[in-house]
């Protein structure tokens, strides 16, 4: 038996110009499109047509969206690969595809460097004078930042 699904023209075109509008701002996930387009109120189906739409026509991107996100982050917000991990999952992209992304993002030393770079800046706004609570405190931002264990007691050696 063959079932035949019926995409209205008027709501597949109001979907694709919601999500192009969507899109506009910031590059999203799969999933995040997704989310929006749902909570507009669209079928299913027509969310489905305008993602697949989407993906060949390389408006979405699940893979690059994580590289640049991760790229991003850790550049400009100087997070660590736990938090970029957590943030990219959030948005729906999938464990794999974002492990993947992180080791081409995060090169060797590179995690390193850029926690040394958060640690240097968050000491310039530090004002206690005692080392161990700046040291404590320092291992306390670098940790909300993503970083790893190894990664901290490394750079609070460097550093503090």
């Amino acid at each position: 038996m063959v079932r035949v699904v019926i995409v209205d023209k008027k709501e597949l075109t109001r979907a694709r110009n919601a999500a192009f509008r969507y899109l506009a701002s910031r590059p999203r996930s799969t999933a995040e499109v997704e989310a929006k387009l749902r909570s507009r109120g669209f079928a299913q189906t027509i969310i489905g047509t305008v993602l697949s739409d989407l993906d060949r026509l390389g408006y979405i991107n699940d893979k690059k969206f994580a590289g640049q996100w991760a790229e991003s982050r850790m550049r400009v917000r100087l997070f660590g690969k736990r938090r970029i991990e957590r943030e990219l999952i959030d948005r729906g992209v999938e464990r794999d595809v974002v492990q993947e992304e992180l080791s081409g993002v995060f090169a060797p030393g590179l995690e390193q460097e850029t926690a040394r770079k958060a640690a240097e800046k968050k000491l310039r706004t530090l004002t206690i004078s005692a080392p161990e609570i700046r040291k404590r405190r320092l291992a306390g931002f670098l940790e909300r930042q993503g970083f790893s264990f190894e990664v901290i007691r490394t750079v609070l050696r460097e550093v503090v």
